[in-house]
């Protein structure tokens, strides 16, 4: 994932900075192999969102994250986008 993103320069922003520098190679590790450009679009697209939308997806995603060792499919980053965007709270997983 991190080449792509960085490519792309997708997060390549002084907002994102902070992020450890192995941030990609961590997140890829709870994602559907061979699905992490259609990942990092999804995670590309809540970086844009308003505080409020960028928590509750953060928030859906690190649930699901604890709920199942199953990776996390693209799917799934959408619907919480998805339900990020509307400003609601999805089921947890």
């Amino acid at each position: 994932m991190d080449s792509t993103v960085r490519a792309r320069g997708d997060l390549n922003s002084d907002v994102m900075e902070h992020l450890p520098l192995d941030f990609a190679e961590t997140l890829a590790q709870v994602l559907q192999p061979g699905h992490e450009a259609a990942a990092a679009r999804i995670v590309t697209a809540a970086t844009r969102l308003d505080d409020d939308g960028l928590r509750v997806f953060l928030e859906l995603f690190g649930a699901r994250v604890r709920a199942s060792r199953e990776p996390v499919r693209p799917e799934e980053l959408q619907e919480f986008l998805r339900t990020s965007i509307k400003g609601g709270r999805a089921a947890s997983p």
